[in-house]
């Protein structure tokens, strides 16, 4: 295990409460780490410590707040936490969905009011981003965002840059390949002839140049593979997040070969099978199979806790009161017991969307 890498570090020893996406909703966070048992600066009675899983920030309605928060925890040695592809998005200055209040933008019409930021703490929370690894390992654990491939992170294992450095290191050595040079080319061809379309739900454009090149620059760059998982060229396109997708993303987890159990965020899964299609961003259901009861079973080797508190903002969007459909929530190790912020997310009626 190489601990002096910047991008793949030791995960902390003893009891951990490993918590899942938070996406800006601070109070749910706090809900959480009060039901877990943390005081306020992040201490714990049995010594117990947090670690994160990324996406702190956007969409929810305080992202600054959680920043701050768990920062403080970090900073105190309380928690740990690894770069997610929000954060990455910052980190690379890439205007993104949700993320309007890092560039001081207070409220938007889709999420509704948010906590801004001022010019002078966008730096100190670039540096904080820029200051977390990708990945966190232990003999019997590993933590990750999005996806732990082996290729990746040996490559990233092998770098000594902050993560948007190595970034850009590896995406320029991807963009020199010949075979990116042919596929660019045929990408912006079809980009320029279908236009809006891409953008328009009512008919899928048939596009045979996107989704290879979508795939060979997201499967090209480790980094991209570790903060937002494994994509491939898909067979039925589908509209998500405003625009058509010719790439969707791969349940890497039913191959992952090793024995020692990973936790990852990123990919939103739901208890309630009802809920899925009314408030996703209308990606496909990877979890179709996998109930989840309180417990992560023995036989899981990867197990995603991420519980789509990223939601929340569309509930609240359209009106629709509380109890929310999404929750925040932790995954205690070892005892492989899920904590969520609320006890009961309500009955999901059929229509009330």
């Amino acid at each position: 295990m190489n601990i002096k890498s910047p991008l793949v570090r030791a995960l902390f020893e003893g009891p951990l409460d490993v918590i899942g996406d938070v996406h800006g909703e601070h109070e749910a966070l706090e809900s959480l780490v009060e039901r877990l048992g943390y005081d306020s600066e992040g201490g714990h009675p049995q010594g117990r410590r947090m670690v994160f899983l990324g996406d702190l920030t956007d969409r929810g309605p305080d992202s600054p707040g959680v920043v701050r928060r768990v920062r403080s925890w970090v900073e105190s040695g309380r928690a740990q936490v690894v770069v997610g592809n929000h954060e990455l998005n910052i980190l690379r200055s890439e205007t993104k969905h949700g993320n309007h209040w890092f560039y001081g933008q207070a409220s938007h019409h889709e999420f509704g009011d948010c906590a801004a930021i001022s010019h002078h703490e966008r730096r100190a929370i670039r540096d904080f981003f820029r200051s977390l690894p990708l990945a966190l390992e232990r003999s019997d654990l590993r933590i990750v965002h999005a996806a732990w491939v082996t290729e990746a992170i040996e490559a990233c294992r092998a770098s000594d840059l902050p993560v948007d450095a190595a970034y850009q290191t590896f995406d320029d050595r991807l963009r020199a390949s010949p075979v990116f040079s042919k596929l660019h080319g045929e990408y912006l061809d079809e980009m320029r002839r279908l236009g809006a379309a891409l953008n328009d739900p009512a008919t899928e454009p048939a596009a045979t140049a996107i989704g290879p090149y979508d795939e060979y620059c997201q499967m090209g760059n480790p980094i991209r593979v570790i903060t937002s998982g494994v994509e491939r060229v898909t067979d039925t396109p589908f509209f998500a997040s405003g625009k058509w997708r010719y790439v969707t993303r791969v349940p890497w987890w039913h191959e992952y070969p090793d024995d020692i159990p990973v936790l990852f965020g990123h990919y939103w899964r739901w208890w309630d099978p009802a809920v899925h299609p009314h408030w996703s961003k209308g990606e496909p259901q990877l979890f179709p199979d996998d109930p989840v009861g309180p417990y992560m079973a023995e036989h899981h080797r990867a197990f995603c806790v991420d519980f789509s508190v990223g939601s929340r903002y569309r509930q609240r969007r359209a009106k629709h009161p509380p109890p929310y459909h999404g929750r925040l929530a932790a995954m205690r190790w070892p005892e492989r017991e899920l904590v969520y912020d609320s006890e009961d997310p309500g009955k999901f009626v059929s229509g009330s969307a």
